[in-house]
Protein backbone atom coordinates (compact mmCIF):
# COMPACT_ATOMS: atom_id res chain seq x y z
CA UNK A 1 0.00 0.00 0.00
CA UNK A 2 1.21 3.27 -0.87
CA UNK A 3 -0.55 4.78 2.07
CA UNK A 4 2.13 5.21 4.87
CA UNK A 5 1.11 2.64 8.19
CA UNK A 6 3.18 5.18 10.65
CA UNK A 7 1.53 8.16 12.60
CA UNK A 8 4.58 9.99 11.53
CA UNK A 9 4.48 9.29 7.38
CA UNK A 10 0.34 9.30 7.63
CA UNK A 11 0.68 12.80 9.49
CA UNK A 12 4.15 13.87 7.06
CA UNK A 13 1.75 13.10 4.01
CA UNK A 14 -1.44 15.11 4.74
CA UNK A 15 0.69 17.96 5.49
CA UNK A 16 2.34 17.41 2.45
CA UNK A 17 -0.77 16.84 0.48
CA UNK A 18 -2.16 20.22 1.62
CA UNK A 19 0.69 22.25 0.67
CA UNK A 20 0.66 21.19 -2.56
CA UNK A 21 -2.74 21.78 -3.42
CA UNK A 22 -2.52 24.96 -1.48
CA UNK A 23 0.11 25.79 -4.21
CA UNK A 24 -2.05 24.12 -6.81
CA UNK A 25 -4.70 26.21 -6.19
CA UNK A 26 -2.30 29.13 -5.77
CA UNK A 27 -1.14 28.72 -8.96
CA UNK A 28 -4.71 27.82 -10.69
CA UNK A 29 -5.68 31.47 -9.43
CA UNK A 30 -3.29 33.44 -10.91
CA UNK A 31 -3.42 31.35 -14.27
CA UNK A 32 -6.97 32.11 -14.31
CA UNK A 33 -6.39 36.50 -13.16
CA UNK A 34 -3.46 36.91 -15.42
CA UNK A 35 -4.79 34.96 -18.64
CA UNK A 36 -7.95 34.71 -18.75
CA UNK A 37 -9.62 37.83 -17.09
CA UNK A 38 -9.91 40.01 -19.92
CA UNK A 39 -8.77 43.74 -17.94
CA UNK A 40 -5.10 42.37 -18.15
CA UNK A 41 -5.50 42.67 -21.85
CA UNK A 42 -5.43 46.37 -22.23
CA UNK A 43 -2.90 48.94 -20.38
CA UNK A 44 -1.52 51.49 -20.26
CA UNK A 45 1.35 50.36 -22.18
CA UNK A 46 -0.68 48.61 -24.79
CA UNK A 47 -2.51 51.86 -25.25
CA UNK A 48 0.41 53.79 -26.05
CA UNK A 49 1.53 50.99 -27.73
CA UNK A 50 -1.80 51.49 -30.18
CA UNK A 51 -1.99 54.79 -30.70
CA UNK A 52 1.97 54.63 -31.92
CA UNK A 53 1.43 52.28 -34.29
CA UNK A 54 -1.76 54.13 -36.04
CA UNK A 55 0.21 57.63 -36.43
CA UNK A 56 3.30 55.36 -37.45
CA UNK A 57 0.86 53.94 -40.11
CA UNK A 58 -0.77 56.98 -41.40
CA UNK A 59 2.60 58.06 -41.69
CA UNK A 60 3.89 55.12 -43.99
CA UNK A 61 2.75 55.21 -47.59
CA UNK A 62 0.49 53.10 -48.36
CA UNK A 63 2.20 50.85 -50.33
CA UNK A 64 4.58 49.92 -46.98
CA UNK A 65 1.90 49.66 -44.57
CA UNK A 66 1.60 46.10 -45.05
CA UNK A 67 4.85 45.58 -44.27
CA UNK A 68 4.84 48.06 -41.32
CA UNK A 69 2.01 46.69 -39.52
CA UNK A 70 4.12 43.02 -39.53
CA UNK A 71 7.15 44.88 -38.34
CA UNK A 72 4.61 46.23 -35.46
CA UNK A 73 3.43 42.82 -34.30
CA UNK A 74 5.05 40.95 -31.32
CA UNK A 75 3.86 38.54 -29.17
CA UNK A 76 0.84 39.87 -27.44
CA UNK A 77 0.05 42.55 -29.92
CA UNK A 78 -0.64 41.54 -33.42
CA UNK A 79 -1.33 44.33 -36.18
CA UNK A 80 -2.71 43.48 -39.67
CA UNK A 81 -3.79 46.23 -42.23
CA UNK A 82 -7.06 45.82 -43.99
CA UNK A 83 -7.34 47.81 -47.78
CA UNK A 84 -10.28 47.46 -50.26
CA UNK A 85 -9.62 47.44 -53.63
CA UNK A 86 -11.65 50.33 -54.62
CA UNK A 87 -11.37 53.00 -52.80
CA UNK A 88 -14.62 54.55 -51.62
CA UNK A 89 -15.69 55.44 -48.42
CA UNK A 90 -19.33 54.16 -48.53
CA UNK A 91 -21.14 53.37 -44.99
CA UNK A 92 -20.04 49.47 -45.19
CA UNK A 93 -17.71 49.02 -48.46
CA UNK A 94 -14.63 50.03 -46.12
CA UNK A 95 -15.60 47.94 -43.10
CA UNK A 96 -13.60 44.86 -42.74
CA UNK A 97 -16.19 41.80 -42.68
CA UNK A 98 -15.97 41.30 -39.04
CA UNK A 99 -16.63 44.49 -37.45
CA UNK A 100 -19.77 45.58 -36.48
CA UNK A 101 -21.57 48.38 -36.28
CA UNK A 102 -24.33 48.53 -33.99
CA UNK A 103 -22.59 48.52 -31.18
CA UNK A 104 -19.45 49.50 -32.22
CA UNK A 105 -17.31 48.77 -28.95
CA UNK A 106 -18.74 44.88 -28.17
CA UNK A 107 -17.00 44.63 -24.42
CA UNK A 108 -18.80 43.76 -21.51
CA UNK A 109 -16.41 44.08 -18.91
CA UNK A 110 -16.90 47.45 -17.40
CA UNK A 111 -13.14 47.82 -16.49
CA UNK A 112 -12.34 46.97 -19.69
CA UNK A 113 -14.32 49.76 -21.05
CA UNK A 114 -13.13 52.18 -19.26
CA UNK A 115 -9.54 51.85 -19.81
CA UNK A 116 -10.25 51.62 -23.11
CA UNK A 117 -12.08 54.75 -23.39
CA UNK A 118 -9.42 56.31 -21.63
CA UNK A 119 -6.06 54.54 -23.61
CA UNK A 120 -7.67 54.98 -26.92
CA UNK A 121 -8.71 59.07 -26.62
CA UNK A 122 -5.76 60.13 -28.36
CA UNK A 123 -7.33 58.57 -31.31
CA UNK A 124 -10.40 60.29 -31.42
CA UNK A 125 -12.28 61.47 -33.59
CA UNK A 126 -11.24 58.74 -36.03
CA UNK A 127 -14.17 55.62 -36.11
CA UNK A 128 -13.19 52.83 -33.50
CA UNK A 129 -14.44 49.86 -33.71
CA UNK A 130 -13.61 47.11 -30.29
CA UNK A 131 -14.58 43.33 -29.94
CA UNK A 132 -13.96 41.28 -27.27
CA UNK A 133 -14.12 37.40 -28.23
CA UNK A 134 -12.24 34.66 -28.26
CA UNK A 135 -10.01 34.59 -31.18
CA UNK A 136 -11.00 36.56 -34.63
CA UNK A 137 -12.27 34.60 -37.41
CA UNK A 138 -9.99 35.32 -40.85
CA UNK A 139 -7.80 37.12 -38.62
CA UNK A 140 -4.20 35.31 -39.86
CA UNK A 141 -1.80 34.22 -37.39
CA UNK A 142 1.56 33.29 -38.30
CA UNK A 143 3.41 29.87 -37.37
CA UNK A 144 1.08 26.90 -35.92
CA UNK A 145 -1.62 27.54 -34.67
CA UNK A 146 -2.18 27.99 -30.85
CA UNK A 147 -4.70 25.97 -29.25
CA UNK A 148 -4.07 27.69 -25.95
CA UNK A 149 -5.45 31.28 -27.80
CA UNK A 150 -8.38 29.10 -28.54
CA UNK A 151 -9.48 29.29 -24.83
CA UNK A 152 -8.33 33.03 -24.19
CA UNK A 153 -10.14 35.65 -24.57
CA UNK A 154 -8.92 38.18 -27.19
CA UNK A 155 -9.56 41.67 -27.88
CA UNK A 156 -9.60 43.48 -31.24
CA UNK A 157 -9.36 46.65 -32.41
CA UNK A 158 -10.49 48.82 -35.19
CA UNK A 159 -9.16 52.04 -36.28
CA UNK A 160 -10.46 54.09 -39.47
CA UNK A 161 -6.73 55.26 -40.63
CA UNK A 162 -6.93 58.79 -42.10
CA UNK A 163 -5.08 57.33 -45.42
CA UNK A 164 -7.65 54.89 -46.21
CA UNK A 165 -7.92 51.78 -44.77
CA UNK A 166 -8.42 49.90 -41.42
CA UNK A 167 -5.35 48.96 -38.98
CA UNK A 168 -6.41 45.91 -36.92
CA UNK A 169 -4.95 44.83 -33.59
CA UNK A 170 -5.19 41.82 -31.57
CA UNK A 171 -4.74 41.74 -28.34
CA UNK A 172 -4.26 38.84 -26.33
CA UNK A 173 -2.61 36.92 -23.73
CA UNK A 174 0.83 35.20 -24.71
CA UNK A 175 1.11 31.42 -24.26
CA UNK A 176 2.69 30.82 -20.64
CA UNK A 177 5.79 29.78 -21.40
CA UNK A 178 7.51 26.49 -20.20
CA UNK A 179 10.62 27.48 -18.05
CA UNK A 180 12.44 25.45 -15.95
CA UNK A 181 13.79 27.93 -13.52
CA UNK A 182 10.11 28.38 -11.70
CA UNK A 183 9.54 24.56 -12.04
CA UNK A 184 13.18 23.93 -10.59
CA UNK A 185 12.10 26.26 -7.63
CA UNK A 186 9.11 24.54 -7.33
CA UNK A 187 10.43 21.20 -6.78
CA UNK A 188 13.24 22.53 -4.36
CA UNK A 189 10.58 24.00 -2.37
CA UNK A 190 8.57 20.55 -2.12
CA UNK A 191 11.54 18.61 -0.84
CA UNK A 192 12.46 21.22 1.69
CA UNK A 193 8.87 21.15 2.98
CA UNK A 194 8.62 17.02 2.70
CA UNK A 195 12.17 16.80 5.00
CA UNK A 196 10.63 19.58 6.97
CA UNK A 197 7.29 18.08 7.73
CA UNK A 198 8.98 14.35 8.33
CA UNK A 199 11.38 15.88 11.05
CA UNK A 200 8.62 18.48 12.29
CA UNK A 201 6.07 15.47 12.86
CA UNK A 202 8.70 13.00 13.58
CA UNK A 203 9.75 15.37 17.18
CA UNK A 204 6.03 15.66 17.62
CA UNK A 205 5.38 11.67 17.27
CA UNK A 206 8.76 11.32 19.68
CA UNK A 207 6.84 11.34 22.73
CA UNK A 208 4.36 8.47 21.04
CA UNK A 209 7.42 6.01 20.57
CA UNK A 210 9.00 6.42 24.47
CA UNK A 211 5.39 5.59 25.60
CA UNK A 212 4.93 3.16 23.20
CA UNK A 213 8.26 1.65 24.28
CA UNK A 214 7.73 2.34 27.59
CA UNK A 215 4.73 -0.01 27.24
CA UNK A 216 6.46 -2.59 26.30
CA UNK A 217 9.01 -2.49 28.76
CA UNK A 218 6.52 -2.69 31.15
CA UNK A 219 5.37 -5.79 30.13
CA UNK A 220 8.18 -7.27 30.19
CA UNK A 221 10.11 -5.82 33.45
CA UNK A 222 7.79 -4.26 35.92
CA UNK A 223 10.29 -1.83 37.84
CA UNK A 224 10.62 0.73 34.96
CA UNK A 225 11.49 3.90 35.09
CA UNK A 226 8.67 7.02 34.80
CA UNK A 227 8.53 8.56 31.45
CA UNK A 228 9.98 12.15 31.25
CA UNK A 229 7.05 14.67 30.53
CA UNK A 230 8.24 16.71 27.62
CA UNK A 231 6.49 17.66 24.51
CA UNK A 232 2.93 19.35 23.62
CA UNK A 233 0.36 19.80 26.36
CA UNK A 234 -1.69 16.63 25.08
CA UNK A 235 1.14 14.72 25.20
CA UNK A 236 2.16 15.65 28.74
CA UNK A 237 -0.95 14.79 30.04
CA UNK A 238 -0.82 11.71 28.25
CA UNK A 239 2.45 10.78 29.42
CA UNK A 240 1.44 12.02 33.36
CA UNK A 241 -1.69 9.62 32.99
CA UNK A 242 0.84 6.54 31.77
CA UNK A 243 2.98 7.21 34.65
CA UNK A 244 0.50 7.23 37.09
CA UNK A 245 -0.83 4.10 35.67
CA UNK A 246 2.20 2.76 36.14
CA UNK A 247 2.33 3.27 39.21
CA UNK A 248 -1.12 1.82 40.46
CA UNK A 249 0.25 -1.24 38.84
CA UNK A 250 3.21 -1.44 40.67
CA UNK A 251 1.62 -0.82 43.84
CA UNK A 252 -1.02 -3.44 43.17
CA UNK A 253 1.42 -6.15 41.92
CA UNK A 254 3.61 -5.33 45.61
CA UNK A 255 -0.11 -5.33 48.02
CA UNK A 256 -0.99 -8.77 45.69
CA UNK A 257 2.17 -10.02 46.64
CA UNK A 258 2.40 -9.05 49.97
CA UNK A 259 -1.09 -10.01 50.86
CA UNK A 260 -0.20 -13.57 49.14
CA UNK A 261 3.08 -13.55 51.61
CA UNK A 262 1.00 -13.28 54.54
CA UNK A 263 -1.43 -16.12 53.61
CA UNK A 264 0.72 -18.28 52.52
CA UNK A 265 2.51 -17.77 55.92
CA UNK A 266 -0.28 -18.25 58.01
CA UNK A 267 -1.61 -21.45 55.80
CA UNK A 268 2.07 -23.11 56.12
CA UNK A 269 1.87 -22.51 60.14
CA UNK A 270 -1.76 -23.58 59.89
CA UNK A 271 -0.88 -26.94 57.57
CA UNK A 272 2.55 -27.51 60.19
CA UNK A 273 0.01 -27.90 62.81
CA UNK A 274 -2.43 -30.40 60.78
CA UNK A 275 0.61 -32.44 59.91
CA UNK A 276 2.16 -32.81 63.72
CA UNK A 277 -1.85 -33.70 64.58
CA UNK A 278 -1.91 -36.33 61.60
CA UNK A 279 1.07 -38.41 63.49
CA UNK A 280 -1.30 -39.23 66.10
CA UNK A 281 -3.63 -40.90 63.86
CA UNK A 282 -4.24 -44.60 64.45
CA UNK A 283 -5.32 -45.70 61.73
CA UNK A 284 -2.19 -46.06 59.09
CA UNK A 285 -4.05 -45.59 56.03
CA UNK A 286 -5.92 -42.59 57.21
CA UNK A 287 -3.01 -41.41 58.58
CA UNK A 288 -1.21 -41.48 54.76
CA UNK A 289 -4.49 -40.05 53.32
CA UNK A 290 -4.36 -37.15 55.91
CA UNK A 291 -0.74 -36.80 54.84
CA UNK A 292 -0.99 -37.02 51.04
CA UNK A 293 -3.58 -34.14 51.46
CA UNK A 294 -1.29 -32.05 53.45
CA UNK A 295 1.40 -32.73 50.77
CA UNK A 296 -0.76 -31.85 47.97
CA UNK A 297 -2.25 -28.75 49.65
CA UNK A 298 1.35 -27.50 50.56
CA UNK A 299 2.33 -27.90 46.99
CA UNK A 300 -0.68 -26.34 45.53
CA UNK A 301 0.36 -23.21 48.09
CA UNK A 302 3.83 -23.31 46.93
CA UNK A 303 2.61 -23.08 42.98
CA UNK A 304 -0.34 -20.64 43.81
CA UNK A 305 2.13 -18.47 45.73
CA UNK A 306 4.73 -18.29 43.22
CA UNK A 307 2.72 -17.86 40.37
CA UNK A 308 1.03 -14.83 42.06
CA UNK A 309 4.60 -13.19 42.95
CA UNK A 310 5.84 -14.35 39.61
CA UNK A 311 9.50 -14.61 40.89
CA UNK A 312 10.44 -13.77 37.16
CA UNK A 313 10.61 -10.30 37.61
CA UNK A 314 12.94 -10.48 40.63
CA UNK A 315 15.74 -12.17 38.29
CA UNK A 316 18.03 -10.06 36.14
CA UNK A 317 18.49 -10.67 32.41
CA UNK A 318 21.59 -12.27 31.02
CA UNK A 319 23.28 -13.53 28.52
CA UNK A 320 22.79 -17.85 27.87
CA UNK A 321 23.37 -20.30 26.04
CA UNK A 322 19.86 -21.54 24.83
CA UNK A 323 21.18 -24.53 23.06
CA UNK A 324 22.59 -25.84 25.58
CA UNK A 325 20.05 -25.35 28.13
CA UNK A 326 17.67 -27.09 26.04
CA UNK A 327 20.21 -29.73 25.51
CA UNK A 328 21.38 -30.53 28.93
CA UNK A 329 17.70 -30.73 29.99
CA UNK A 330 16.92 -33.56 27.28
CA UNK A 331 19.92 -35.41 28.09
CA UNK A 332 19.71 -35.44 31.62
CA UNK A 333 15.79 -37.06 31.01
CA UNK A 334 17.11 -39.23 28.60
CA UNK A 335 19.60 -40.62 31.36
CA UNK A 336 16.76 -41.29 33.64
CA UNK A 337 15.42 -43.46 30.85
CA UNK A 338 12.62 -40.91 29.64
CA UNK A 339 11.93 -40.97 25.71
CA UNK A 340 13.60 -37.33 24.70
CA UNK A 341 15.06 -36.24 21.77
CA UNK A 342 16.80 -32.74 21.38
CA UNK A 343 17.23 -31.59 17.35
CA UNK A 344 18.88 -27.90 17.16
CA UNK A 345 21.96 -26.32 16.90
CA UNK A 346 25.14 -27.00 19.35
CA UNK A 347 25.31 -23.19 21.05
CA UNK A 348 22.63 -20.14 20.41
CA UNK A 349 22.88 -17.06 22.39
CA UNK A 350 19.96 -15.28 23.45
CA UNK A 351 19.24 -12.90 26.15
CA UNK A 352 16.83 -13.82 29.02
CA UNK A 353 16.34 -14.90 32.74
CA UNK A 354 17.93 -18.67 32.70
CA UNK A 355 15.99 -19.88 35.65
CA UNK A 356 12.37 -18.32 34.36
CA UNK A 357 13.31 -20.01 31.09
CA UNK A 358 14.42 -23.36 32.16
CA UNK A 359 11.23 -23.58 34.66
CA UNK A 360 9.29 -22.97 31.83
CA UNK A 361 10.79 -25.25 29.32
CA UNK A 362 10.94 -27.77 32.52
CA UNK A 363 7.20 -27.53 32.71
CA UNK A 364 6.45 -28.01 28.92
CA UNK A 365 8.81 -31.22 28.34
CA UNK A 366 7.53 -32.52 31.49
CA UNK A 367 4.30 -32.14 30.35
CA UNK A 368 4.66 -34.00 27.25
CA UNK A 369 6.16 -36.45 29.14
CA UNK A 370 4.07 -36.79 31.71
CA UNK A 371 0.48 -36.99 28.99
CA UNK A 372 2.14 -38.00 25.63
CA UNK A 373 5.07 -40.32 26.99
CA UNK A 374 7.88 -38.67 24.58
CA UNK A 375 9.31 -35.51 24.57
CA UNK A 376 10.54 -34.02 20.82
CA UNK A 377 12.12 -30.67 22.01
CA UNK A 378 13.61 -28.65 18.22
CA UNK A 379 15.20 -25.10 18.44
CA UNK A 380 15.01 -23.51 15.46
CA UNK A 381 16.68 -19.68 14.75
CA UNK A 382 15.23 -17.23 12.60
CA UNK A 383 15.42 -13.55 11.38
CA UNK A 384 14.96 -11.66 14.63
CA UNK A 385 13.39 -14.43 16.83
CA UNK A 386 14.24 -18.18 17.85
CA UNK A 387 11.32 -20.99 17.82
CA UNK A 388 11.52 -23.66 20.45
CA UNK A 389 8.83 -26.37 19.86
CA UNK A 390 8.05 -29.29 22.24
CA UNK A 391 6.10 -31.94 20.28
CA UNK A 392 4.65 -35.73 22.45
CA UNK A 393 2.73 -37.87 20.98
CA UNK A 394 -0.28 -38.41 23.46
CA UNK A 395 -4.18 -37.52 23.25
CA UNK A 396 -3.36 -33.75 22.30
CA UNK A 397 -5.79 -31.36 23.59
CA UNK A 398 -9.11 -30.00 21.78
CA UNK A 399 -8.70 -27.09 19.53
CA UNK A 400 -12.06 -25.69 21.72
CA UNK A 401 -10.05 -25.81 24.80
CA UNK A 402 -6.85 -25.00 23.93
CA UNK A 403 -6.76 -20.94 24.88
CA UNK A 404 -8.38 -22.15 28.56
CA UNK A 405 -5.74 -24.47 29.27
CA UNK A 406 -3.20 -21.43 29.96
CA UNK A 407 -5.93 -20.02 32.36
CA UNK A 408 -4.71 -20.71 36.38
CA UNK A 409 -6.13 -23.49 37.94
CA UNK A 410 -7.99 -25.04 34.84
CA UNK A 411 -7.36 -28.59 34.10
CA UNK A 412 -8.74 -31.15 31.83
CA UNK A 413 -11.10 -33.51 33.21
CA UNK A 414 -9.90 -36.69 30.96
CA UNK A 415 -6.27 -36.63 31.34
CA UNK A 416 -5.27 -33.47 33.22
CA UNK A 417 -7.10 -34.01 37.01
CA UNK A 418 -5.43 -34.04 40.25
CA UNK A 419 -4.32 -37.25 40.60
CA UNK A 420 -1.51 -36.40 38.28
CA UNK A 421 -0.28 -34.50 41.18
CA UNK A 422 -0.94 -31.17 38.34
CA UNK A 423 -2.42 -27.94 40.01
CA UNK A 424 -3.49 -26.32 36.60
CA UNK A 425 -1.12 -23.70 36.39
CA UNK A 426 2.15 -25.56 34.86
CA UNK A 427 0.87 -23.84 31.33
CA UNK A 428 -0.19 -20.81 32.98
CA UNK A 429 3.54 -19.98 34.48
CA UNK A 430 4.61 -21.11 31.25
CA UNK A 431 2.68 -18.11 29.19
CA UNK A 432 3.66 -16.04 31.84
CA UNK A 433 7.74 -16.48 31.39
CA UNK A 434 7.37 -16.42 27.61
CA UNK A 435 4.73 -13.19 27.74
CA UNK A 436 7.85 -11.26 30.05
CA UNK A 437 10.60 -11.96 26.93
CA UNK A 438 7.95 -10.53 24.70
CA UNK A 439 6.94 -14.11 23.44
CA UNK A 440 4.14 -16.23 22.44
CA UNK A 441 2.81 -19.51 23.39
CA UNK A 442 0.81 -21.67 20.75
CA UNK A 443 -1.04 -25.20 20.81
CA UNK A 444 -0.93 -26.87 17.81
CA UNK A 445 -1.92 -30.61 16.49
CA UNK A 446 1.21 -32.93 15.88
CA UNK A 447 1.24 -34.53 12.44
CA UNK A 448 0.92 -38.27 12.81
CA UNK A 449 -0.73 -37.48 16.34
CA UNK A 450 -0.31 -35.93 19.77
CA UNK A 451 0.27 -31.96 20.55
CA UNK A 452 2.80 -30.02 19.51
CA UNK A 453 3.57 -26.48 21.60
CA UNK A 454 5.30 -23.65 19.57
CA UNK A 455 6.85 -21.47 21.82
CA UNK A 456 8.10 -17.99 19.84
CA UNK A 457 10.79 -15.68 21.61
CA UNK A 458 12.23 -12.07 19.81
CA UNK A 459 15.70 -11.97 20.06
CA UNK A 460 15.46 -8.55 20.55
CA UNK A 461 12.94 -8.01 23.28
CA UNK A 462 15.36 -8.44 26.35
CA UNK A 463 18.32 -7.53 24.39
Amino acid sequence: MLWPQGLTGRFAALLIAGLIVLMLVGVAIYMHDRYRNPVHLFDANMATQVVSAVEFLEATPMRRQRNAAHSLSDRRLKVRVWRQRMDMDGPRGMRPPWLTQDPPWQVDDEALMASLREGLAPLEPRRIYVRLSQGLPGFPEPGPPDRWHDHLPSLTIGVRLQSGGWALFRLHQPAPPLRFGPLFWFGITIVLVILASVWAVHRMTQPLRRMAGAADRLGLDGDTLPLPERGPREMRNATRAFNRMQDRIRRLVDDRTLMLAAVSHDLRTVLTRLRLRAEYIDDDEQQAKAVADLDEMQAMLDATLAFARDDATDETIARLDLAAMLQSMVDDLADAGHQAAYDGPDRLSFSGRTVALRRAFANLIENALRYGECADVTLSPAAGHVVITVADRGPGIPADMRERVFDPFFRLETSRNRETGGTGLGLAVVRAIVGRHGGDVELEDRPGGGLLVRVTLPVSATA
